[in-house]
């Protein structure tokens, strides 16, 4: 028998609708490949609904996801530890906000007046290497997750999920005709009765689409410095850190519309240390560690792209998370999955319609 549905995309999203739709009982074929620039394994794990999505575009529904989506993430990596046997590291001390302007100013960071507003002394108390620094606001709720050790997790429970089998990617080209989707990849070709397209920046792509996809690619260059003297993740004004594992410091990020140059620049990493040393002065002479950049997939309203095309209901998107795909990831994983058992989503999935870019499409 052949699969029930395709899923194409390897990072943080295409794996977890993969494993989400196995568990609701669908056989899966798994296309991937492996690409210079991937935006999951070059992320900063970060979970900060509260930060990066606002009450802004999208409204109280896209923000409510957010959140869910954030407090999805302990049941989840619990599950996933029993179904891999990888422990992966959750940071849930909080984040904090620092170079904000007072509360009658604006907010920066695009963050509603929220959080906990910590004075000099609060914050020295909390972060003893932040020592001088005027003040934060304290966010407890969010924090972030070992993205690298997430993807390692999610795909050995893949391997060891029997309903899923890897196709070797690229996906080149859809056939959307009839009552099935083909995808042809690179090494041959699969179909199925559904497809999810979880592809990154790479989703436009994909010839045979019914519609053009408003997602470009953006390079984020990120470095990692030794020593951790923070223990929470810290946002400034230019940038933000994140201690990893104890022993480092990453730091991000620029946003670059490079195409899909996946390149490092010297003029990033001087940027980058700058920004290190400026938030927290204790970074200013570490030494380099890594160096790197990944390409997100990015929307113009920075809200992804989440249920069934409206005139192929057979294609089932799930792309353009922006900055978020790793905080967005299993709760997509969820949603999509139920979608393609034909169930209803249990969040609301309208701020992420394609329609709402009103981009043409042809009938499926």
């Amino acid at each position: 028998m052949g699969p029930d549905l395709i899923v194409v995309g390897g990072g943080v999203v295409g794996l977890t609708v993969a494993l989400a739709a196995a568990d609701e009982g669908l056989r899966v074929a798994l296309v991937a490949a492996r690409t210079p620039g991937e935006a999951s394994p070059a992320a900063a794990g970060m979970l900060a609904p509260t930060i990066e999505i606002g009450d802004g575009p999208g409204g109280e529904a896209a923000h409510g996801f957010a959140l869910a989506a954030r407090d999805r993430y302990p049941s989840y990596l619990a599950r996933l530890a029993e179904r891999s046997g990888i422990t992966v590291p959750h940071n849930r001390l909080g984040i904090l906000v620092t170079g904000e302007p007072d509360d009658e100013g604006g907010a920066d960071h695009g963050i509603a007046r929220s959080g906990q507003r910590l004075d000099a002394t609060a914050l020295e108390r909390l972060e003893p290497a932040m020592a001088g620094v005027a003040g934060a606001r304290f966010f407890p709720d969010d924090g972030s997750v070992d993205n690298v050790r997430l993807l390692e997790a999610l795909g050995v429970a893949i391997d060891r999920t029997a309903a899923i089998e890897r196709h070797a990617g690229p996906a080149v080209e859809l056939d959307i005709a009839g009552d099935r989707i083909r995808c042809r990849t690179a090494n041959g070709a699969v179909s199925a009765p559904q497809l999810v397209l979880a592809a990154g920046a790479w989703s436009p792509g994909l010839d045979g689409l019914p519609r053009p996809l408003p997602i470009v690619p953006v390079r984020g260059q990120m470095l990692a410095l030794d020593g951790a003297p923070l223990s929470h993740v810290v946002y400034g004004p230019s940038g933000y850190l994140v201690p990893r594992g104890g022993d480092e410091t990453l730091v991000g990020a620029t946003m670059e519309w490079a195409g899909f140059d996946a390149r490092t620049t010297p003029g990033a990493m001087d940027a980058l240390r700058v920004i290190a040393a400026a938030i927290c002065p204790a970074l200013a002479d570490s030494s380099v560690r890594r160096f790197w950049a990944g390409l997100r997939p990015v929307t113009p309203d920075l809200l992804p792209i989440i249920g069934r095309d409206p005139t192929c209901d057979r294609l089932i998107y799930a792309c353009g998370h922006s900055r978020n795909g790793v905080l967005l990831g299993p709760l997509t994983g969820d949603c999509v999955a139920a979608l393609c058992a034909g169930r209803s989503s249990p969040y609301d999935l309208a701020p992420f319609a394609v329609e709402r870019f009103g981009v043409t499409s042809a009938v499926c």
